[in-house]
């Protein structure tokens, strides 16, 4: 069961870390205007810390499955 939570856990963390990236490119791409957050540096940043915790969330779920494999 504990390898079924990690393995799902780790499937969530992949998914955010894709549905930030492109919203970090549509950010900075420029492509689309966004009115409603007119503080786009402060609107990246948010998402970075996003990515910074969804990336070290999938780290700790990937060493904890290193350690379910030996």
């Amino acid at each position: 069961m504990r390898v079924l939570i990690l393995n799902a856990l780790a499937a969530k963390y992949s998914a955010e870390l894709e549905v930030l990236a492109v919203n970090l490119e549509n950010y900075l791409s420029g492509s689309v205007g966004v009115p409603e957050h007119p503080d786009l540096v402060g609107e990246v940043d948010k998402l970075i810390e996003q990515v910074a915790a969804a990336e070290e969330k999938l780290k700790i779920i990937n060493d904890l499955l290193k350690i379910e494999e030996a």
